[in-house]
């Protein structure tokens, strides 16, 4: 039996002719990843592309919903909630069972150019509505993408985060949405959004 690469004793001796058993010298030396944990959800604008627009001021205008493979946009903030209480269309979708969302990630690929003239800041944020309201709120599960200095065909922006854990309970419905602000100028950014979460 050959132990620590000790060739049986025998210097010479390139090959081991006995394989085993090996015993680990200390049990902490062997080690097992943790399991993955969670669901993944993914949201995608499909054949659609987002529009997202910031006010003058550089706050933020209309907002887009993504589902999973569509989008609608043109929706305003009311204060800092979506309210879709008159709105024809929603790509909420329903929570099973309670859990909390743990991590995010996004990204946008413009379709169009569009004008700069600072800096341009794409976020992707999950609103909850709980049980029976088509009120949504904005929660902290939301990713702030690279910000753009130029957009034009193809310009690619985004990121991911992983973020303290936002509970969620059974029955709860969940927006995700893109929206833009900028450093002070009116803009529209068209683009393909795509993103997903994970919830535990």
């Amino acid at each position: 039996m050959c132990m620590n690469n000790s060739m049986c004793g025998n210097a010479n001796n390139n090959n081991c002719t006995s394989l085993g058993p090996f015993i680990a010298v200390d049990a902490a030396c062997i080690t097992t990843p943790a399991p993955r944990k969670g669901t993944m959800y993914p949201f995608s604008s499909g054949g659609v592309p987002v529009s997202l627009v910031s006010l003058a001021s550089g706050l933020v205008s209309t907002t887009s919903m993504v589902g999973f493979g569509s989008a609608i946009s043109a929706i305003s903030l009311a204060g800092t909630n979506i309210d879709l209480t008159a709105v024809t269309g929603t790509e909420a979708f329903s929570v099973p069972l309670d859990g909390s969302i743990t991590a995010i990630s996004a990204s946008l690929s413009a379709t169009a150019t569009a004008t700069v003239t600072g800096t341009a800041q794409v976020r992707a944020q999950i609103y909850r509505a709980v049980a029976g309201t088509n009120v949504f709120n904005p929660t902290p599960a939301f990713v702030n993408l690279t910000p753009l200095t130029t957009i034009a065909i193809g310009t690619i922006t985004s990121g991911t985060a992983n973020v303290a854990p936002v509970p969620v309970a059974a029955g709860d419905r969940l927006l995700m949405v893109f929206s833009v602000t900028t450093s002070g100028f009116a803009t529209t950014i068209l683009g393909n959004a795509s993103a997903g979460i994970n919830v535990e």
